[in-house]
């Protein structure tokens, strides 16, 4: 089995067979915005889900924002601030190494998925899902423009929306010319929901439903 690399620009070269495919982010250009992308990739999830149970049946359950820290108890920050303090005055080396070197190796994939027919059609349903949502115009882009710091669920329930990758993708703010898929095709379908789900659970993709 072979593994195949496509930039937005060229998906449509993909194979039209079965197979497994994963999304990167690998920013073209690095400004202001694609460091605030790297942040919010890595203050996701932004809540948590908490059930304590007590005696006689009693449950305890609470739905919170989480803030995402590093460091130790005297020199926590959030997480997203030393991104930000690493790459702004950074040499060149990190700038390039983000653009060039980090996907996918160095990467922990956007979204793992599979197809049973066609992996270009497939793909290429992503990536137009999420150009539209980029549109200036469109409701998404006027609500994320109005709410910056608004949160998939948010988003979600505001639209009456069903979770998907180009959804979280776009409140995330990775542009469509900033991804890059890898593909494997299969032809051997039996197990192939099988392995998504095992490397769904091993790699926990950023914007994956779960």
């Amino acid at each position: 089995m072979k593994t195949l690399e496509f930039l937005s620009s060229d998906i449509g070269s993909a194979p039209h067979q079965p197979g497994i495919y994963a999304w990167y982010y690998r920013p073209r250009t690095f400004g202001n915005r694609e460091v605030e992308t790297l942040g919010r990739l890595i203050t996701s999830p932004s809540s948590v889900r908490t059930e304590i149970a007590m005696r006689y049946g009693l449950i305890w359950k609470a739905d919170s924002d989480i803030n995402v820290l590093h460091g130790g108890k005297q020199k926590r920050q959030p997480a997203n601030k030393v991104i930000s303090d690493s790459i702004i005055p950074g040499s060149n080396l990190i700038k390039s190494f983000l653009q060039n070197s980090m996907a996918p190796h160095f990467a922990t994939p956007l979204y793992i998925g599979i197809d049973n027919k066609n992996l270009c059609r497939r793909i290429k349903e992503h990536y137009d899902s999420l150009s539209q949502f980029w549109e200036p115009d469109g409701q998404i882009s006027k609500y994320l423009g109005e709410h910056p710091d608004a949160n998939v669920q948010e988003v979600l329930q505001h639209f009456d929306l069903h979770h998907s990758f180009a959804i979280n993708a776009r409140v995330k703010g990775i542009a469509p010319r900033d991804l890059v898929v890898c593909v494997c095709p299969i032809d051997l379908q039996d197990n192939l929901r099988d392995l998504e789900r095992i490397l769904q659970i091993l790699t926990d993709p950023i914007c994956g439903r779960k």
